[in-house]
């Protein structure tokens, strides 16, 4: 079976999620720990083979930086001079259609498209010596509806009732909001073309992620904390998947503050401890997780909370068998502007005091090979640049290695990662200075 992907904005650490997940041994998403066979990627897609047929649905939720999964129908050849449709012109016949792609539906038929590059270089005009040359060629930002109408017509002329759905805004592909509201995979599908030079892959998706749900969790907690700034949720479940653990197994986070990573580790199935040695921090915690478990269902016993100061968190945990550390430990200050160097030097060697500080005290209570998988502040100069932690060695000189977030093959396959110097990820938003460099390490 072939599958794709369709990567988060944050394409890397999306990856770095993919791999964690589709790399381990879980019998209930039919995973084997087989080795990716990737076949094609992109930063906006990922198309890989596998040995076995996905539980597509629940693979899904426990992906926060994937928004689409996808089933590979066909792979069609290409010449690097013919545009997509014209690749396309003599395929999307309606048996084709109707048995490959459509979901059988008693009505009017709706159906969307999307177009996904596998080369970005698609997306620039032909040099004007070789125009000739690509004569066949048209800018991919019409495709959609070019391929889109092309369908349309070969169904209602075959007696079909449709209706199609296409990106607006020049955007190439229908957003996960369009095909929820649309309900395109109850009432038809939403047909997907990957596009690289030489190659088309034609799909149908599959699942797309649950906007609406990642909404609740994050805006509809009784509590929330806007001015020392809030992880995601989704970036809360990617970290947990970094972490490498399995079901059942116990997770602290000792830096817990409205209790985000808590409730999401709850939801990925693991039991959870957090701690923070700020009172009203955890009071919030525990305020937000008590909704959550109504909300969710979820069981008694899975989750504890303490009042603590992260070097102290040995005294609290006393017989608890942890399998890994996943936190955002406090960034620093928060600024709405790039600041002084100097503030930023005195910030990084506060923070290091308190990061050697908590790493001597979790070497106490987390066991060889396990990992701590944490975020760090990164200062944001301008859009590619970032001002990062000088030094990491500190980790190494009690005790912990630094584990690279993709696999090095991985990494060299897929050129057009953005990883920093030391193999991390940074995950920013455009109006935040303080970005958060996600960064994993494990006890040796």
């Amino acid at each position: 079976m072939k599958y794709a992907f369709v990567l988060g904005r944050v394409f890397t650490l999306s990856l770095a999620e993919l791999f964690a997940v589709l790399q381990k041994i879980d019998p209930g998403l039919n995973l084997t720990g087989e080795p990716l066979k990737v076949l094609a990627s992109s930063p906006e897609v990922l198309v890989i083979e596998s040995a076995q047929i996905l539980n597509a649905g629940k693979v899904q939720k426990k992906l926060g930086g994937v928004i689409k999964i996808l089933e590979v129908v066909d792979v069609l050849q290409k010449r690097e001079r013919d545009s997509v449709n014209f690749a396309l012109k003599h395929y999307f016949k309606p048996s084709t259609l109707k048995k490959q792609f459509f979901k059988e539906y008693k009505g009017k038929v709706q159906f969307g498209l999307s177009l996904y590059l596998l080369d970005m270089d698609l997306a620039k005009k032909p040099n004007p010596f070789e125009q000739k040359k690509f004569e066949n060629f048209n800018s991919p930002f019409g495709e959609p509806k070019r391929i889109g109408m092309t369908i349309k017509k070969t169904l209602t002329d075959a007696g079909g009732s449709v209706r199609l759905v296409l990106p607006e805004f020049n955007s190439l592909a229908l957003a996960s909001v369009v095909v929820t509201k649309n309900l395109l995979l109850e009432k038809g599908a939403e047909i997907c073309v990957l596009a690289g030079k030489e190659v088309v892959y034609t799909a149908k998706t599959l699942t797309v992620q649950d906007f609406e749900d990642y909404g609740r969790r994050d805006y509809q907690r009784p509590v929330r904390d806007e001015k020392q700034g809030m992880i995601p949720p989704k970036v809360a479940q990617t970290m947990l998947n970094l972490a490498h653990c399995n079901t059942g197994e116990t997770i602290l986070d000792p830096f817990c503050g409205i209790g985000t990573i808590v409730q999401e580790g709850l939801l990925l199935g693991f039991k959870m401890l957090g701690s923070d040695i700020n009172k009203l921090a955890v009071h919030g915690s525990e305020q937000n997780l008590e909704w959550f478990r109504n909300r969710y269902k979820i069981a008694p016993g899975k989750y504890h909370f303490e009042v603590a100061d992260a070097k102290e968190i040995s005294k609290f945990l006393k017989g608890q068998a942890l399998s890994a550390i996943v936190t955002e430990c406090t960034l620093g200050p928060m600024y709405g502007k790039y600041p002084k160097p100097e503030e930023i030097q005195k910030n990084f060697k506060e923070l290091e005091q308190l990061y050697k500080a908590s790493f001597e005290e979790f070497s106490k209570i987390l066991p060889i090979g396990k990992k701590i998988v944490i975020c760090i502040p990164a200062y944001k100069k301008s859009r590619e640049e970032y001002k990062l932690f000088p030094s990491l060695d500190w980790a190494k000189t009690i005790g912990y290695n630094l584990v690279d977030i993709l696999p090095k093959t991985a990494a060299k396959q897929l050129k057009f990662l953005k990883l920093t110097a030391r193999n991390t990820a940074i995950y920013d938003r455009k109006d935040q200075v303080v970005a958060r460099e996600i960064v994993i390490f494990e006890k040796i």
